[in-house]
């Protein structure tokens, strides 16, 4: 078991002991207001997407359709972070190997550049492919994936950096090694291991291309450091052995232009540079470029000892931002003739290079590409797209290794809590069948909604995609098109037994009754805002459970705002008000706790837009479903003196400590 299996498991693995020092948790966090209490979930499996940033720059000039053909053509990228994929579902969005390769053949064929000439393309990745949050299996095949797409796009490289180590870097080899085609090659100077090198690891690559490009990937101290700390366990030479070493064999070789991928995580003092703040993410940056200063220091003294030595002309670096260069930059002092750049997080953009000879010497022009909508697939070209067939491949072995039910259900829903001393939960899923039968107008708002992409319709919409089809056995994509994946007792979880929960029952459930059970709960359902049901069901007038099911409840002058809009629904006074309140509401906890679980700006890019602010969502849409009496909810408190609206905290979900993490 991987230090990463470890940390996230493919099987919850909770005991009764951490229900109940969860159930005390919960009661200290309420009183002093600090512990393990997690608000918002991630809106996929992994962090990532809360790591938004709007992609910046100016995209529409796209400078590289006018460059005269060059010698060669280099793709850069990295910091993929496993989002081999838009994060989202709505548009516009950015970054996916499948617009990669579409940018990527648009140079091959000549589809994009000056006098539809075809360029010699290779592409190059910094590293940081992999993706460590959720289940190791899944990510395992990600990067498996990753690899597979690099090898269709003429990739000669890949740097290996901290994650790969930490997947574990011969795990993820081991799915992608192929004599036959060694490219992309791995690479870092100076790691050592008993099974790497046949496992296609080197310290260098060599392209034979004219120029002839030679290329290096190394790691800074610190994260050596950090990384020798891991499980893992890699073992490192030194730099200054290695590199001039990765130098010779360049000299030796002919090789007239050196590129190094250089990766570090600068150890910071943290009371001094807080993590996350502004100075932080400067000094983190400042370290990374003083090391790749003296690293090209370093290469150009080895130059003028031996003048065969190609010069240094560019160094990839990490970065903190999403956002890739806007040029190249200069590393001080100027006489030196090495170039930095940065390629952002999660491939939402691309560095180009073209190489050119100019008054005897290479040249680089750069551009920052960003893959938008323009480098979707036409819908004539799935069909037979090959970087679309390795993610189908990717998608039915997720079916084959029933990626779904490894889901981890780290947290437990409010409702779900049991009291103190007391083993077990306290609800589990219903589905919103059973609602139905006592909030019947409630359920029609969500069963017949009109729109396309209704909460009522999420399932269905992965289960038609196709090219590639089956994403519907994809966790992450479920997470959000499904009712209660997170918690246990929701889809794809039969609970039958609340009392000895999370003691597994000595025969596994009936395949049909699981059936049953996901099927009532498929698309985003009413226990996606309200959790789960079932001791509502058997207790539908105890109040302490409706106020758990029902925190938001609305004030009797809100009621009579929609009931005025619904009766003249041109009243511009009643619309302002009611847009006033939903925009206090979409900045306060309601859609904090509830909408953006999914609807963050990765996933849903325009919510909160002029037309997509909450208001467009569910008035205008008439989702609320609060105006029959029968639909009352819980107790509906006093109005607020500076508004209908009454907003309340959100019901905290409990975080599951795990004994390590205490």
């Amino acid at each position: 078991m991987t230090q990463h299996e470890q940390k996230i498991t493919d099987k919850p693995s909770f005991s009764l002991s951490h229900v109940f020092s969860v159930a005390l948790a919960a009661m200290i966090v309420l009183s002093i207001g600090a512990y393990a209490l997690r608000h918002q979930p991630a809106p996929r499996l992994g962090n990532d997407c809360e790591e938004q940033e709007t992609p910046t720059g100016d995209d529409d000039t796209q400078a590289f359709r006018k460059w005269d053909k060059p010698l060669v053509a280099l793709v850069l990228s990295g910091q993929l972070h496993g989002y081999v994929d838009p994060c989202g579902c709505s548009e516009p969005q950015y970054g996916g190997l499948i617009r990669r390769y579409n940018f990527m053949q648009s140079l091959v064929n000549g589809g994009s550049t000056k006098k539809n000439e075809k360029w010699n393309v290779i592409g190059l990745d910094l590293g940081e492919l992999a993706h460590l949050q959720g289940i190791q299996a899944q990510n395992l095949l990600k990067f498996e994936l990753t690899v597979r797409s690099l090898t269709t796009m003429n990739y000669r490289a890949f740097g290996i950096g901290r994650d790969e180590i930490v997947l574990p870097l011969e795990d993820g080899l081991a799915q992608v090694w192929d004599k036959k085609n060694p490219h992309p090659r791995p690479l870092n100077v100076g790691l050592v291991g008993q099974n790497l090198k046949e496992l296609n690891v080197r310290s260098y690559e060599i392209i034979g291309v004219t120029p002839k490009i030679g290329v290096i990937n190394m790691m800074g101290p610190d994260l050596r450091a950090q990384l020798t700390g891991q499980r893992a366990q890699p073992k490192f030479l030194n730099n200054l052995d290695e590199l001039p070493k990765a130098l010779k064999a360049f000299a030796d070789a002919g090789v007239e232009i050196g590129i190094i991928l250089h990766h570090e995580y600068p150890k910071l003092d943290k009371k001094k540079v807080p993590p996350g703040t502004i100075v932080w993410l400067q000094e983190m940056e400042r370290v990374r470029r003083d090391q790749a200063l003296e690293c090209a220091k370093l290469c150009a003294a080895e130059r003028k000892e031996n003048p065969r030595v190609p010069p240094i002309q560019l160094m990839m670096i990490l970065t903190e931002s999403t956002g890739a260069s806007f040029d190249l930059s200069d590393l001080a002092p100027k006489k030196l003739p090495t170039k930095v750049v940065e390629v952002g997080h999660k491939g939402k953009y691309v560095g180009l290079i073209g190489i050119y000879k100019k008054d005897g010497a290479y040249d680089l022009e750069y551009e920052p590409v960003l893959m938008g909508p323009e480098w979707k697939t036409k819908d004539a070209d799935r069909a037979g797209h090959p970087i679309i067939k390795h993610f189908q491949e990717y998608n039915d072995k997720l079916q084959g290794q029933d990626m779904l039910a490894k889901f981890p259900r780290p947290s437990l829903h409010v409702n779900q809590l049991p009291a103190a001393n007391v083993k077990g939960l306290a609800a589990t899923y219903v589905g919103s069948g059973r609602c139905a039968d006592c909030h019947e107008h409630a359920y029609n708002v969500w069963a017949k909604t009109k729109d396309s992409v209704a909460h009522f319709k999420a399932t269905a919409t992965l289960e038609k995609l196709t090219f590639p089809s089956g994403r519907h056995y994809d966790p992450e994509c479920m997470r959000c098109h499904t009712t209660g994946l997170a918690h246990p007792g929701g889809y794809n979880n039969l609970v039958t037994d609340l009392a000895n929960w999370p003691a597994k029952p000595a025969q596994p459930p009936n395949p049909k009754k699981v059936k049953d059970h996901n099927d009532n709960l498929r698309g985003v359902g009413c226990e996606s805002c309200h959790g789960p049901g079932s001791a509502h069901v058997k207790n539908k007038d105890d109040q302490a459970i409706k106020d758990l099911m029902n925190p938001y409840r609305v004030s009797p002058d809100e009621r009579k705002l929609v009931a005025d809009l619904e009766a003249n629904p041109k009243n511009k006074k009643t619309v302002q008000a009611l847009r006033t309140l939903y925009k206090t509401r979409q900045k306060d906890a309601l859609a904090a706790n509830y909408c953006l679980k999914c609807h963050d700006s990765e996933n849903d890019v325009n919510f909160g837009n002029p037309g997509h602010e909450l208001f467009d969502k569910w008035i205008v849409k008439k989702l609320y479903h609060h105006t029959p009496k029968n639909n009352n909810g819980g107790a509906i408190p006093p109005a607020k003196k500076d508004g209908p609206a009454i907003i309340e905290d959100a019901p905290p979900v409990i975080e599951v400590i795990e004994d390590k993490k205490k």
